[in-house]
């Protein structure tokens, strides 16, 4: 009789499963902030965090922790990548460079200087 109590409802695995559902929702957050390159970093992170604190004694990962993992890598790379492509168009193209001088001009801001790497005989 106590089995079928409504009071009798224990569940070890029940925050297991809060994290996974995390996992999921940190590693779309990542992939909707590859927009801005670095951010991804971190959300994937977090919900590479989330997948593995959603294991049990060596259980196999769940469904929604192991989709949260496979989006979190690729948003992760994927950001890591734009952020290095980003940073070395910044640093090699003068056109650019020249367009965010513009930028700080517009707003009154002096903009620091940044080593810049050409093939034309640039800085460094």
């Amino acid at each position: 009789m106590t089995g079928d109590s409504p009071y009798n409802n224990y569940n070890p695995d029940r925050g297991r499963h809060s994290f996974e559902i995390a996992s999921l929702v940190m590693s779309i957050i990542s992939m909707v902030l590859l927009c801005t390159g670095i951010l991804a970093i971190p959300f994937g992170a977090l919900g590479i965090l989330f997948a593995v604190l959603s294991r049990k004694d060596g259980s196999p990962l769940g469904k929604a922790a192991l989709t949260g993992v496979i989006i979190s890598v690729v948003s992760m790379v994927t950001g890591a990548l734009i952020t290095v492509y980003a940073i070395y168009t910044l640093m090699t193209d003068p056109s650019v460079l020249e367009e965010v001088s513009q930028m700080y001009a517009r707003y009154g801001i002096e903009m620091p200087t940044y080593p810049t790497f050409s093939s034309k005989g640039g800085s460094l």
